[in-house]
């Protein structure tokens, strides 16, 4: 391992506990926005016509149900950028790492404690204004982890470059462990309340001890704590001029356009329009097609497979060209309408072509993995194209375009939910 220079001894079973520490942190970038959109069931529930005796999750969804998902999601990345733009240009120099950490982590902790309490409210005679009370929640929610995000990378790049990668390979823990949550919250029963508090709790319980194995590391790891020092000590040695940056664009360009396509066309489709997608025999009576084929396929499947592309990708390490794997990134965009026209619903425009489970599973499969292997791929190689002088620069550019995606294409997603 590249520990040898540190002037601290590190064991293997030390070095495993980092790793897995950076995974869980890069699980916990997520979980707000994840737990919160994953948990279908219960919003459903909280936005269905009360006035009605219609099932809360049947076919027949009110506007606030169908458009929940896409509001939040627009929601989420708008105050995901700003916060970002923020702690990069303000509270970075202003707010150590380590408060910053604590800070923003207990801030999500305390809003989490918030959205269980509302799960025992009766919300159904002021229901609109809950909506609305639940995307501020959400702004605020992810606003935290947007901060929590940016420290978290200025963390990650004072080590070994693979816990970059195992960072980012975190993230699509979370919508694992987001699916596998909900899906066992189905499985005790209990109602959509009993299931979203169970959710709620678990999220906002991985959060606190994920913070305390950040300050159980930052107080008794010597490796940990000297080599966030050491860095410190050198960081002003790297000057952005323009030369460099010019430089650093010019050999990352293609790798960045990449991420921006493969991001943009996900979070265009996931998890605002995804979520509608059911079984095309939902209403027969089995469990499978009733319950447990939109976590099962919509959300695990998903992040199932995107963190097998994910992993992929630092493993093999191919294409190893910008042009190439940008000229893949945009092979992917087909896979964008032939998933609208699966069992998405309501819908009132476009008809449904492929009315078969296994034709959108099987698409769904193909958009999830490209996904994480493009983008850990294009993650990989910015470094390896780029010279010491230029990697700060680029892989600050990473992850501002990774979020100025997120930002400008969820915008199109209840666009899309309203053309279905």
């Amino acid at each position: 391992m590249e520990y040898e220079n540190l002037g601290v001894e590190i064991s293997k079973t030390k070095q495993f506990l980092i790793y897995i520490l950076f995974y869980a942190l890069g699980v916990v970038t997520l979980v707000p926005s994840s737990f919160v959109t994953t948990a279908t069931d219960y919003w459903l529930y909280k936005f269905r016509d009360i006035d009605s005796n219609a099932s809360y999750n049947s076919g027949n969804k009110t506007t606030l149900q169908a458009d929940f998902t896409s509001n939040y999601s627009i929601v989420s990345n708008v105050s995901y950028v700003a916060f970002i733009v923020v702690t990069s240009r303000l509270l970075r120099t202003r707010v150590g790492i380590v408060k910053r950490t604590i800070g923003s982590l207990s801030v999500i902790i305390f809003l989490l404690i918030l959205t269980c309490i509302f799960v025992e409210v009766d919300t159904d005679p002021w229901q609109k204004g809950f909506y609305v009370f639940t995307l501020i929640i959400g702004f605020f929610l992810t606003g935290m982890s947007g901060v929590f995000m940016v420290t978290l990378f200025e963390l990650a790049v004072k080590f070994p470059f693979n816990h970059v990668l195992t960072m980012f390979s975190g993230q699509a823990i979370c919508g694992i462990l987001a699916a596998l949550v909900q899906i066992f919250a189905l499985g005790i029963g209990g109602g959509p309340q009993t299931t979203g508090l169970v959710y709620f709790l678990i999220g906002m319980l991985f959060i606190f001890f994920s913070q305390m194995g950040f300050v159980v590391a930052w107080r008794k790891s010597d490796f940990f704590r000297n080599h966030m020092l050491k860095e410190a000590a050198v960081r002003g040695r790297f000057e952005f001029s323009k030369e460099v940056i010019v430089s650093a664009i010019n050999k990352s360009k293609f790798y960045m356009l990449s991420m921006f396509i493969v991001l943009g066309g996900t979070v265009m489709l996931h998890p605002g329009v995804i979520t509608l997608v059911s079984s095309v025999d939902k209403g027969n009576g089995n469990p499978w097609n009733d319950t447990y084929f939109g976590p099962v396929v919509n959300f695990l499947f998903f992040h199932l497979f995107d963190f097998m592309g994910r992993e992929a990708a630092i493993f093999f390490k191919k294409p190893t060209k910008g042009l190439i794997v940008f000229a893949i990134s945009c092979c992917r965009i087909p896979l964008i309408p032939l998933i609208l026209f699966c069992n998405a619903t309501p819908r009132y425009h476009l008809p449904v072509v492929f009315d078969a489970d296994y034709a959108y599973i099987i698409f769904l499969i193909v958009f999830a993995f490209s996904n994480g292997y493009l983008v850990n791929i294009s993650i990989v190689m910015v470094p390896e194209v780029t010279d010491e002088k230029e990697r700060p620069f680029a892989m600050l550019g990473v992850l501002l375009l990774m979020v100025l995606s997120l930002a400008i294409c969820s915008a199109t997603s209840t666009a899309i939910v309203k053309a279905l």
